[in-house]
């Protein structure tokens, strides 16, 4: 099965936090201490984010086409129909 993969939005703190949001699925957001912790973390709230619209019966967004957006890949959800716990 082909996991999802939705373009990220990074925005760097002040304070050395990275900022991560995703424009198609607004309630996932996450931070890290740099870009690269942050955008690893960034896979694993997807599958919970993702695996919570499931749960509710919600459609799964279908990732935009954002040209030069970093992207991130789910860890394990696919087009699921119920949750992944």
């Amino acid at each position: 099965m082909r996991m999802p993969t939705y373009p990220a939005r990074i925005i760097p703190g002040e304070d050395g936090l990275v900022l991560v949001t995703f424009p198609d699925v607004p309630e996932a957001v996450v931070c890290g201490p740099g870009e690269e912790a942050a955008l690893e973390r960034a896979a694993g709230v997807l599958d919970v984010v993702l695996s919570g619209y499931a749960a509710e019966a919600r459609p799964i967004p279908e990732p935009s086409d954002i040209c030069g957006a970093p992207m991130v890949s789910t860890y394990r959800f696919g087009r699921a129909v119920g949750p992944l716990w």
